[in-house]
């Protein structure tokens, strides 16, 4: 499934984005049964950013990060294939980001009989030093999602057949 896209396009700093906006649209508010069947359709390149901008187009404020990172990881269970995704790119260092922060989240969410406690983005709010502990994180991943995004750019760039069906004006 490739996205149909203008030439002049391929310049743009939000080329990954671009290349996988049709198909995370076309599922918003859906089942997760839909977006499980969408996702199946892509390709691995395709469901890296599928997995990545789901994850990184909530995850604008620290507390979204933090309860968007327990979400990925206790409840839609799609943690793993987001670390694929990212290693998909070669994004090794936003893959160190997002285990710094895993693990911060099994040490205050994961409970002794494997189940998770409930997050919520006011969690903190209330924990100081959960605080203390995710705010260099996010920054660090704020940081290398920036560079992710611009090494993704190039990957699709050099890879166009992968994604993009070029329009021919």
């Amino acid at each position: 499934m490739l996205t149909r896209m203008k030439q002049e396009l391929l310049q743009s700093e939000n080329l990954s984005w671009l290349c996988i906006e049709p198909m995370l649209l076309t599922v918003r508010g859906k089942s997760p049964g839909a977006k499980r069947e969408m996702f199946n359709q892509l390709n691995e390149g395709q469901q890296a950013l599928y997995l990545f901008y789901a994850f990184h187009n909530h995850a604008n404020t620290m507390a979204e990060f933090y309860w968007f990172t327990t979400y990925f990881i206790a409840d839609l269970k799609a943690w793993t294939g987001l670390k694929t995704g990212v290693l998909f790119f070669q994004g090794y260092e936003l893959i160190k980001v997002l285990e710094q922060m895993e693990s911060v989240i099994h040490l205050k969410n994961k409970l002794a009989d494997g189940s998770w406690k409930e997050a919520s983005p006011a969690d903190l709010e209330r924990d100081t030093e959960l605080n203390e502990s995710i705010q260099p994180i996010f920054k660090e991943y704020q940081i290398n999602a920036r560079k992710f995004i611009e090494s993704t750019n190039k990957y699709i760039k050099d890879n166009k057949h992968e994604f993009l069906e070029i329009e021919i004006i």
